[in-house]
């Protein structure tokens, strides 16, 4: 598969003497896979995801997507070939359903009956049937209504890659469950989709990662398939992730 994004020695730095919030990162991601980004607040998690749409710009380094510098690329351009998904979703209040999905569309003067359909098709695909869901606005809907819209919003113009931001951090932990599974089934029903996944909750990263990629004060700590990580965890803070739910499993057990 050809590799869809690659960072080559990567280092950002926002504030003078401040600790770099990358240093020296490297990595390729494929086409196709669902990468999760694990790691505690700070841990450079986030500015990782938004240098791949250039939402922040490294100080040194290189970012390649297909093989292509990004600095060469327009920034709009670039953004509109990747879906990008946060926790505050962000809908337009004032527009309906089917008007937040048709933003990016609309704005490349898709035809209108090309965009219904695939805004139905979208719905579809996020589980709320359009005839129920088409005229609705932002505040009819459930939080995790809404993260199901915000979802479709960013497949709606076909981008090659989706970057997700903990878009699950806020809602309940039952509708989360329920999250985890859909965005499983998209990324599986979507060929050659590339899904990076941003999050702090590690069950969620090795449940949906075909690699997790754990991240500690700007670095890397190990890139790896769950299971490899779970057997052969980096000594230091991946350790420490996988004793802490080995603690939990056993604090569980005790109630059985």
């Amino acid at each position: 598969m050809p590799i869809a994004i690659e960072f080559k020695s990567v280092s950002k730095t926002f504030h003078l003497n401040a600790e770099p919030a990358l240093s020296d990162v490297s990595f390729q991601i494929k086409e196709g896979e669902f990468i999760t980004v694990l790691g505690s607040s700070g841990s450079g998690k986030t500015t990782t995801l938004r240098m791949m749409n250039r939402l922040i710009e490294p100080d040194n380094g290189h970012i390649e997507f297909y093989s292509h510098d990004i600095r060469g690329i327009d920034a709009i351009q670039l953004r509109r070939q990747m879906g990008y998904v946060v926790q505050q979703i962000g809908l337009f209040p004032h527009l309906t359903v089917a008007e937040n999905i048709a933003t990016v569309p609309s704005l490349l003067k898709w035809d209108k009956r090309k965009i219904l359909a695939r805004t139905e098709e979208l719905l579809h695909l996020v589980k709320l049937p359009p005839e129920d869901y088409l005229n609705r606005r932002p505040r009819e809907l459930s939080g995790g209504q809404q993260q199901r819209v915000g979802v479709a919003r960013a497949l709606a113009a076909d981008p090659a890659i989706m970057l997700l931001d903990e878009p699950f951090g806020a809602v309940d932990a039952i509708t989360r469950l329920d999250l985890q599974a859909e965005i499983q089934k998209i990324h599986q029903q979507l060929d050659n989709k590339t899904f990076i996944f941003v999050t702090h909750d590690i069950n969620e990263a090795f449940k949906l990662g075909d690699r997790v990629m754990i991240m500690d004060h700007g670095r890397i700590c190990q890139f790896a398939p769950p299971r490899e990580i779970i057997r052969s965890p980096q000594p230091g803070f991946v350790q420490k992730l996988i004793d802490t739910v080995n603690e939990q499993e056993a604090l569980w057990g005790e109630f059985k």
